[in-house]
Formats: C-alpha cells, sequence, structure tokens
C-alpha cells in the first residue's frame, strides 16, 4: 500500500514556449506599405528615366525577392505556370542588367529603359507585388526571411566579383534555413 496519502500527483500546468517570430497588423501593413512603395519606384520613377542608384538596387531586390519566393514555395498543381513566371522574372532581371551597363557604358544619360525592357519589368513587378502582399498575410515570417536571403545572396554573389546573380546557387536553401542573416 502506498504510504503517499494522495497518490495522485497535484496537477501543475505547463508554460507555453512559443518560439518564432509573431506579426501585428500593423506590422504586416507597415511591410505592405514598403512593397507598394518598391512597386511605385518600378511604375512612376523608372518609366521618367528618374531613378537613382538607390532606385535601382531597389528594384534589384525587388525581383530577386520574387526570384527566392517563387524558388522557395511549392506551386502544387501550378508547377507550369510557376516555371513560366520564373523565365519572366528571369527575363527582367537581364532586362534591368541592359538598363545598368548602357548607363555604365555611358550611352545613356540616367537609367533609361527600352519600351520592352519596361514592360518586362513592370508586368513581373505587378503580379510579384500581388504575390508578395498575399505572403505578407498569409505567412510574414517566411516572407520576410526570403527578403533577407535574397539580399544576402545578391550582396554575396556581387562582393565574390560574381556578373550573373540570376541563377541561384546551390547553396540556397541553407542561407534560407539559417536563423540570423548578415546585416548589409
Amino acid at each position: 500500500m502506498s504510504t503517499n496519502k494522495k497518490p495522485r500527483k497535484k496537477y501543475k500546468p505547463r508554460r507555453i514556449c512559443l518560439n518564432g517570430c509573431f506579426y501585428t497588423k500593423e506590422t504586416i501593413q507597415e511591410l505592405k506599405d514598403i512593397i507598394n512603395n518598391l512597386a511605385l519606384v518600378v511604375f512612376t520613377t523608372l518609366p521618367s528615366g528618374r531613378a537613382s542608384d538607390a532606385n535601382m538596387h531597389e528594384i534589384e531586390d525587388l525581383l530577386n525577392w520574387i526570384g527566392i519566393m517563387l524558388f522557395d514555395r511549392k506551386w502544387k498543381g501550378q508547377e507550369a505556370e510557376a516555371r513560366e513566371f520564373t523565365d519572366r522574372q528571369i527575363e527582367a532581371l537581364y532586362a534591368l542588367a541592359a538598363i545598368v551597363e548602357r548607363k555604365k557604358a555611358g550611352l545613356t544619360f540616367g537609367y533609361v529603359a527600352k519600351a520592352e525592357e519596361l514592360k518586362v519589368i513592370q508586368e513581373v513587378c505587378s503580379d510579384g507585388v500581388a504575390l508578395l502582399k498575399e505572403g505578407m498575410e498569409v505567412a510574414p515570417e517566411r516572407t520576410t526571411r526570403e527578403f533577407l536571403a535574397a539580399r544576402q545572396l545578391a550582396r554575396e554573389q556581387l562582393e565574390a566579383g560574381i556578373r550573373d546573380v540570376f541563377e541561384l546557387p546551390g547553396r540556397t536553401r541553407a542561407i534560407l534555413n539559417q536563423r540570423h542573416f548578415r546585416r548589409p
């Protein structure tokens, strides 16, 4: 027989530790405003030829963010559409590179886009911005992690002297899964 008068142990509620990051509605709205500002740069500043170096880096970051999002997520039932959109996104990156190369070569005074280059960039950015806004609603942590990974990949390849940053390296998955990102 038990020497204990109460054979059952007293219930102790366990503390719930939630690991992870949680975004408030205000923070999500701020991030959506940043995405809107990036889209405004593409649709107002770039067509007028008044884009600065910082604006061009923002457009490049937006296109890379869209590319990482297409790479990282599973598009069940939409594989063909995702592949086609990835091809258009890479085409937009090459169009952006052509604009930058013309400016560096001294052929144009500012960042001036040809009509077909501008059309490709604007189409990809309009579709990509819609996907990013939806991603901010559904999975804001994942979407911001994709942005940080895209930015880190672009900066590392730029520092390494790799000119073609349109193809994702093999260690992209490792960068996406890391907990901390290198500050630019």
